[in-house]
């Protein structure tokens, strides 16, 4: 099975992405939609712009899609030619919870005549986390939006302290563990398919008061033994 995986760069679809190759697929390429800004209800927009260098870490190839007005239009237009031109028989996506994600993109792959698989689909939070921290991801929040959080949280690597503190904050305000709802986003900077790491070098907080996201200026990629 050669498979395309939409690619936001944060930790369910890069985790997505290691399933699909323990799955034995071939992942012909990693697909970044660039959303026209920080409202987009479908698609990731921190840092979008730095997934090349995951796709990098991960030897895989990358390939962009810069939405317009319509989104989900642009989304099928990208992925039709980018299927036709590498042979793609279906799409991999890291939804976990959001029908309105997972059925729009549905909707795109049953039009191209693509598979649709989703792997971590109504997979327990608690455990999601859990197999993340087992398996050795390094995740940064890149992004908060809802109660509970506050501008300290931006950047900060999701340790077990942290993904601690993180649950208390969902359990008392009712969000969802894994952001899934848009109340936090995150950015993946080593996991077990990386070949190298990602190094943030240079950051800037875009904050209003109540939420906000991490900018990423400079970053490149260093040997996993590197400090």
């Amino acid at each position: 099975m050669k498979v395309a995986v939409l690619f936001s760069g944060g930790k369910d679809s890069t985790y997505a992405t290691w399933i699909a190759q323990h799955q034995g697929w071939n992942v012909g390429a990693l697909v970044s939609v660039l959303p026209k800004g920080v409202e987009s209800l479908m698609f990731h927009f921190p840092n979008i712009r730095w997934t090349g260098i995951q796709a990098e870490a991960m030897g895989l190839p990358h390939r962009t899609i810069v939405a317009g007005q319509d989104e989900l239009l642009s989304l099928q237009k990208g992925l039709g030619k980018l299927c036709g031109e590498l042979r793609i028989e279906g799409v991999v996506t890291g939804a976990v919870a959001s029908d309105y994600q997972k059925s729009r993109i549905d909707q795109v792959c049953d039009t191209l005549r693509l598979k649709s698989f989703a792997p971590l689909w109504r997979k327990d939070p608690k455990i999601l986390v859990n197999d993340l921290v087992s398996s050795g991801f390094r995740i940064i929040l890149s992004g908060v939006g809802a109660a509970g959080f506050d501008e300290s949280w931006l950047g900060q690597e999701l340790t077990d302290q942290r993904w601690a503190l993180l649950e208390k904050v969902s359990r008392k305000h009712g969000i969802h563990l894994t952001g899934e709802g848009g109340e936090y986003e995150s950015f993946v900077i080593d996991a077990p398919h990386f070949e190298r790491r990602v190094s943030v070098n240079k950051t800037v907080n875009r904050w209003d008061g109540q939420s906000g996201y991490l900018v990423i200026e400079q970053a490149s990629l260093v040997h996993k033994s590197a400090n």
